[in-house]
């Protein structure tokens, strides 16, 4: 029968022994479909012993279960970053701005009506931060006070963060702090419609030169009027207050620690940087929200990739079953490996029809783990099957990535080709040599 396939050729002959399929090729071997046929056939072919199909088998196993735990965790991670970014988002301007040195700075210093009038600035806020001690009943907190304008806090994403209270920092008539929650515990206070559970802020006094401790500071009272919870360090840490309170207690005249500034959807957020960077010369330093938390991001992508490297190390273990599998392959197959030698195949003919084997079982259990993985992870983004419990974060966060994806698959080839290549070179080698 002929068959002819890229130019070339070919007479097949099919001889059935011992439940064995047997080649003749009565004209020359070329292309690749000859090899890329014959290793198809003994991947799906019944072995002369079982074992083989046995630990074939199990190779496409560990490939698939390597391949899905790749995908499932580093989309895991994935959505834990989103969640984390969000959370600190959610309470970080997009841009920050503080003196490199120095503490304090007045506002003619800086060209504010300027500023504002850059295209894609959405709104901004004059910042005064500083650490104070407040104090409910017998109890005291350190912290740190952060006055800002009322306008911006209400166009942060902290609003969604609120456990008790509003987001409400007062009025002419008064004014309310907003907390954290850990503040919240360790002061035992709570926001009171009524404003009579009143705490006392405490502010060093910076004006004057102190000669008693007692009179080192200047105090304040402010109720509560809401109560956030972001995320640990957050809650511990702001005592959110009017802009005038924290300036009033601190004896700031036109003066300010920072200003900070968020942009409309879609700006270049590293473009506005450069622009204010332009503005403010050398004596200022502008952050991103990244680089606000940059220890925090760091550590976050050092720990998914360390989990995929020890991931990719497992995979490489799991290779050693292909390779165990290839062994037994290319000895039950020896008596193929002659036949085709003495009909003219060349040794590199032979050894690619085993190294395709070698990555067709390789290739079937990628995808069949990279599907496993896309099936479980879009299972709990749709079903939620695995709760956290959280008012935040009720399940577990699942972000899947096309970039992950291309990663795997790009490295499971890369470990098959090295778990192959090298093991069914050696082999061919050897039996060719006897063939000969």
């Amino acid at each position: 029968m002929g068959f002819k396939r890229k130019g070339c050729v070919f007479n097949f002959y099919w001889i059935n022994t011992q439940n064995e399929w047997v080649l003749g090729l009565n004209s020359y071997f070329r292309g690749v479909g000859f090899p890329f046929y014959i290793a198809r056939r003994y991947l799906f072919s019944k072995k002369s012993h079982n074992i083989i199909n046995v630990i074939s088998l199990i190779s496409v196993v560990g490939v698939m279960v390597s391949t899905a735990a790749m995908v499932i965790i580093l989309s895991a991670f994935n959505g834990f970053e989103g969640v984390v970014e969000g959370l600190y988002t959610s309470f970080d301007s997009d841009l920050k701005v503080e003196l490199k040195e120095g503490k304090s700075f007045n506002e003619f210093d800086v060209p504010f009506e300027q500023i504002e009038s850059i295209p894609g600035l959405r709104n901004m806020t004059k910042v005064i931060e500083e650490i104070a001690l407040i104090k409910h009943d017998d109890r005291w907190v350190t912290c740190t006070m952060k006055g800002i304008e009322e306008t911006f806090l209400l166009e942060t994403g902290i609003d969604s963060m609120m456990l008790e209270g509003s987001l409400d920092l007062g009025d002419e008539y008064g004014a309310l702090a907003v907390i954290g929650w850990g503040i919240q515990s360790r002061l035992g206070v709570t926001p009171d419609p009524r404003f009579t559970d009143i705490v006392s802020v405490h502010g060093l006094i910076r004006t004057k030169k102190i000669k008693k401790t007692n009179q080192a500071f200047n105090t304040k009272s402010i109720p509560i009027g809401g109560v956030f919870a972001i995320n640990p360090e957050f809650d511990e840490k702001y005592f959110i207050v009017p802009l005038s309170f924290a300036a009033e207690l601190l004896e700031y005249d036109k003066e300010y620690t920072g200003f900070e500034l968020n942009c409309e959807e879609g700006i270049d957020i590293n473009n506005m940087k450069d622009i204010l960077e332009g503005m403010l010369g050398n004596d200022f330093e502008v952050k991103t929200y990244f680089e606000q938390n940059s220890m925090l991001y760091q550590t976050h992508q050092s720990e998914k990739w360390m989990t995929f490297v020890i991931l990719a190390f497992i995979l490489v273990l799991s290779s050693f079953t292909l390779i165990a599998s290839l062994t037994m392959l290319v000895i039950d197959k020896k008596n193929d490996i002659y036949t085709l030698a003495s009909m003219g195949a060349t040794k590199g003919r032979i050894r690619r029809i085993f190294f395709i084997e070698g990555m067709l079982i390789n290739l079937v259990g990628a995808i069949h783990g990279l599907g496993i993985g896309y099936g479980i992870c879009w299972g709990q983004q749709t079903f939620h099957w695995v709760e956290l419990g959280g008012a935040i974060v009720p399940y577990y966060p699942i972000d899947m990535q096309i970039g992950d994806f291309v990663l795997i698959l790009v490295t499971l080839l890369f470990i098959g080709m090295m778990a192959t290549y090298f093991p069914v070179s050696y082999l061919i080698k050897r039996h060719f040599a006897q063939a000969n």
